[in-house]
């Protein structure tokens, strides 16, 4: 044999080798493997009246090399053959007869029987076989027609009781000729033949009782005319054996035992099969016949695993269709089948357990294992049998890995890789990946991932003419998960230590050299994101300029996009977003300035209503849920139509300058158009503060939930779900209807100074003015409506710090001119005239006037007794310096709606800041108080006179 075959096990040695070949060029493949899968699934059969059974492995091809070690082990050796094939046409049916008999000839010296099942026949095809039965045309004609009405599904008939089947369904069905004698049946298509599983069964019982016939022939044989069996390199070499010694007729007699062996276990008789293995090793150990005793010994394994693990080679259950009637399962059986080596209660002696019955010489679990490395330590003697080594190791890994024993079987995968084959690229590959399966198995995923990747190397080795950049990229692609490498960004811990980051790194270059010589530049780039977005902490400077540098070349080719890249394996790369190319520091939603808010006149007329609950506090916090609810809904509201923001902070962890263009905002649940911005940031700097605008479209709800950019080439989608260190996912945000705006200018002077009022953050213009007590003054407020809605509503109120009287009389405008002005269309203006009276009171406050006599007024007092004529003068200078002004602060409100927000009951405010100053109109600068005599009724008395300057 050249190449090993991989797929070996122990149970292999109990079954039957069945050929499925496709004959003629009609067949279409897909149909052909379906047919396959179906006939695979008969894999074992219960002989009638026998409790034995016959299991069975199909194969697709089989060498002919392989075949000649059947002598060797029986169960090489190809018994059985199944040609397939369709016919459209008369001639068909004859080529096709002489292709099945070419391939009976093949393998002519191993057959036990064969059958060739062909596929659509017409109706007047029943002259083309003499030998069997007739069938009437009209029968023929039946099933034409009922083809046209009737669907034949195959899980309807593989589900399906055949007893019912052959009872209810038309004669449609039934083949429409059959020749057993020359082993054809044709059947009217691949879909509907119900009673290809009941052929199949007819003929695993045919293969059953010739090689039964031959063990018994075996058996009986007479001991002075034992042939001696050899290996087909026994042959090829000439060995010359001494045929007159008994030593000789030791070796044939071992030699013949160990053959009958092999045809008990095929037969299903482990048990009888031990005791012939046993008896030939012993025969074979005492002539130093090395090979055969290593084979006898590695049935003899077999045979014990066969009876120890009747659970190897139970066929796997498949689900049924609920829509099918009936019941069981696919196969017509409810309950999982045996393998015929096992005992069950049915092969057993009456009172006897299974678990409790003891074959004699049947080997223990560390016995099998034992005699397997006396088995691969007597193949390793003859350089021939590389591969038979080869394979007994792939045996015993497997129940090995059944026992549970990862080391020691990682033991026989060592040895295997020190077995010298002569082996072509193709055959490496299988090897390599072969071993990496097995390794799998044990747990040794770093290991798997080492020999999954020499496969890979393997196809594009130089040796290799034709390197097959595909099947490396695959293997490559299948070694990430041995190697703790995901290519979902998802998957993979940003900061966190796992595997080995020299290999990681070194398989994702070759994920990407791969990708570029299969011609597919798109995966490539996927692969350098992933690279230099997930691995840059363990890259230096240098290298991750050198990646950024090879990342934009690529991309300059082809764009690489932020959507999911599938395979032509079906397998499904994600997208790799640059979130941290640059890093976000800081996202806020900026809300709408002041005077661009929209305000609900329901939420302004809104009254609380009354704690009517006696408890001062309650642990049961019924809005609890609601308040969760409303975590991520932002407390403020944009208006469509109207430019909105977003702040971020950002900087650049690169080595070099990171241009960023294309950034906007990614939002979900409305219609929102993005601003996109581009920005320039020196290396491993920042914060730097970006700003990106955008415009709703649509009223409703809005989802932020992240942002998009272009870096390198590549346009990312960054999701704040994948960003760590962004808590929500999302931020909704509510579009009111669109509102109109409106702009308002005064006659005045600007203010110079800002004003103190509480509400102060709607006002977008100012006015100042100096007015005398008494004196008034009108103001003209030009009201513009800039936005392409009209205005329908207006409503003007006045907030200032004075009385309510006095602000009506300091303030006065004509509302109803100003209603009348309305609608206000887009692009047009109407005014307001405002009437300013100034108000002051006359007298001075008491505490001004301690303050003007303390501080600033220079007062001189003369006080005289009765009758005293002389005096002082008393005067106030610079009191007109000292008088305080008074300032009048006010806002004239603008409240105004109109369009799709009004009807939404929404409404925007905006508001003009007033500064008067009110001087006073008449000041006392100085007075002066004069002493005088006067006789009141002949007395004198002192009086104080006084004279006021003004």
């Amino acid at each position: 044999m050249s190449c090993p075959d991989y797929s070996q096990s122990s149970e292999d040695h109990q079954c039957l080798l069945v050929i499925v070949k496709l004959i003629g060029t009609h067949l279409k493949s897909k149909s052909y493997h379906r047919l396959f899968d179906r006939i695979s699934r008969l894999n074992n059969v219960r002989i009638a009246d026998q409790q034995r059974g016959v299991w069975l492995r199909y194969r697709k091809s089989y060498p002919k090399e392989n075949n000649d070690w059947g002598d060797f082990q029986a169960h090489r050796k190809v018994v059985g053959l199944l040609c397939v094939g369709k016919i459209t046409s008369n001639a068909d049916i004859e080529n096709l007869s002489k292709d099945y008999e070419q391939m009976k000839k093949y393998y002519a010296n191993t057959l036990y029987d064969s059958r060739c099942l062909l596929f659509g026949v017409l109706a007047d095809d029943s002259d083309l076989f003499d030998d069997g039965p007739s069938v009437e045309k009209n029968g023929s004609e039946t099933l034409d027609a009922g083809n046209k009405n009737i669907d034949c599904p195959e899980e309807v008939i593989l589900e399906s009781d055949h007893a019912s089947q052959k009872n209810n369904l038309p004669n449609k069905t039934e083949p429409l000729q059959q020749n057993l004698r020359s082993g054809v049946i044709v059947y009217p298509s691949a879909e509907c033949c119900i009673q290809l599983e009941d052929h199949l069964k007819d003929y695993v019982s045919s293969l059953f009782w010739v090689l039964e016939s031959k063990r018994l022939d075996r058996s009986y044989e007479k001991l002075e005319k034992l042939p001696l069996l050899l290996a087909p390199f026994e042959r090829v070499d000439g060995i010359t054996i001494d045929n007159e010694g008994r030593s000789f007729k030791k070796r044939c007699q071992g030699r013949l035992r160990k053959h009958i062996g092999d045809l008990c276990l095929l037969a299903g008789l482990p048990g009888e099969a031990i005791s012939h293995y046993s008896s030939a090793a012993d025969n074979l150990r005492s002539v130093n016949d090395w090979l055969w005793l290593g084979a006898a010994l590695e049935g003899l394994c077999a045979a014990s695993a066969v009876i120890l693990y009747p659970e190897l080679h139970k066929p796997g259950s498949l689900t049924r269709n609920s829509s099918f009637g009936g019941s069981g399962d696919l196969l017509g059986s409810r309950q999982p089948r045996h393998r015929s080596g096992s005992f069950t209660s049915s092969s057993l002696p009456s009172g006897i357990d299974r678990y409790d019955y003891k074959v004699k010489n049947c080997l223990t679990p560390d016995e099998i294992i034992e005699k397997y490395k006396e088995v691969v330590l007597q193949y390793s003697k003859f350089k021939a049998a590389c591969v038979i080594e080869t394979e007994a190791s792939i045996k015993a890994t497997r129940i090995l890995i059944l026992q549970q024993q990862n080391l020691l079987a990682s033991e026989f995968l060592k040895n295997l890789l020190f077995i010298n084959i002569q082996l072509s690229d193709e055959e490496k590959i299988q090897r390599y990946c072969a071993l990496s399966h097995l390794y799998s198995q044990i747990g040794m995923e770093r290991k798997a991932a080492f020999f999954k990747r020499v496969a890979a190397m393997q196809c594009v080795a130089p040796s290799n003419p034709n390197p097959a950049w595909f099947q490396c990229y695959n293997l490559l692609l299948e070694t990430l998960k041995g190697y703790k490498l995901s290519v979902d960004p998802k998957e993979f811990m940003y900061g966190c230590k796992s595997g080995w980051p020299v290999i990681q790194i070194r398989l994702l270059h070759e994920l990407v050299v791969t990708a570029k010589r299969m011609g597919n530049t798109a995966v490539a780039i996927r692969h350098m994101q992933f690279l230099l977005h997930n691995m840059d902490n363990h890259l230096s400077d240098e290298e991750r300029r050198e990646m950024a540098s090879m990342l934009e070349s690529c991309t300059a080719k082809v764009e690489g996009t932020p959507s999911p890249l599938v395979l032509d394996t079906g397998t499904i790369l994600p997208a790799v977003p640059f979130t941290r190319l640059p890093k976000i520091r800081s996202f806020k939603i900026q809300d709408l300035a002041p005077h661009l808010r929209p305000h609900s006149k329901a939420r302004k007329n809104f009254v609380p209503p009354p704690n009517n609950s006696p408890f001062i506090y309650s642990p049961i916090q019924f809005g609890s849920i609601g308040r969760e609810r409303s975590k991520l809904k932002i407390e403020y509201e944009w208006i469509q139509g109207d430019v909105c923001e977003v702040a971020m902070q950002v900087y650049n962890p690169m080595p070099l300058e990171l241009k960023v263009s294309n950034m906007s905002v990614l939002a979900e649940g409305g219609a929102l158009e993005a601003f996109p911005a581009s920005l320039s940031l020196p290396a491993e700097s920042g914060p730097y503060p970006v700003n990106l605008l955008s415009c709703p479209h649509a009223a409703g709800d809005i989802n932020i939930v992240g942002y998009s950019m272009t870096v390198l080439g590549v346009k990312s989608q960054c999701r704040f779900r994948d960003i760590p260190q962004f808590k929500q996912h999302k931020y909704a945000v509510k579009v009111v209807p669109a509102l109109p705006k409106l702009q308002l200018q005064t006659s005045l002077a600007k203010s110079a100074t800002f004003t103190s009022m509480a509400d102060s953050g709607s006002i977008i213009s100012s006015g100042s003015l100096s007015l005398y007590a008494g004196q008034s003054h009108d103001c003209a407020v030009v009201l513009t409506n800039i936005s392409t809605l009209q205005i329908s509503e207006l409503l003007v109120t006045l907030d200032s710090k004075l009385s309510k009287q006095k602000s009506s009389a300091f303030f006065t405008w004509d509302d109803e001119q100003l209603q009348k002005s309305l609608p206000l269309e887009p692009e047009s203006s109407t005014n307001l005239t405002l009437h300013i009276t100034a108000i002051a009171d006359f007298l001075l406050q008491d505490s001004i006037l301690a303050d003007v006599d303390t501080s600033r007024g220079d007062i001189s007092r003369s006080t005289s007794r009765c009758g005293s004529r002389k005096g002082s003068t008393a005067s106030f200078s610079g009191f007109s310096e000292t008088y305080p002004m008074k300032t009048v602060e006010a806002l004239l409100k603008f409240e105004y709606s109109g369009g799709p927000g009004m009807d939404a009951e929404h409404f925007r405010e905006c508001s003009v800041s007033l500064h008067v100053e009110v001087q006073s109109s008449l000041l006392f600068t100085k007075w002066d108080v004069l002493p005088a005599e006067v006789y009141v009724n002949g007395i004198a008395a002192a009086v104080e006179a006084f004279a006021l300057h003004c």
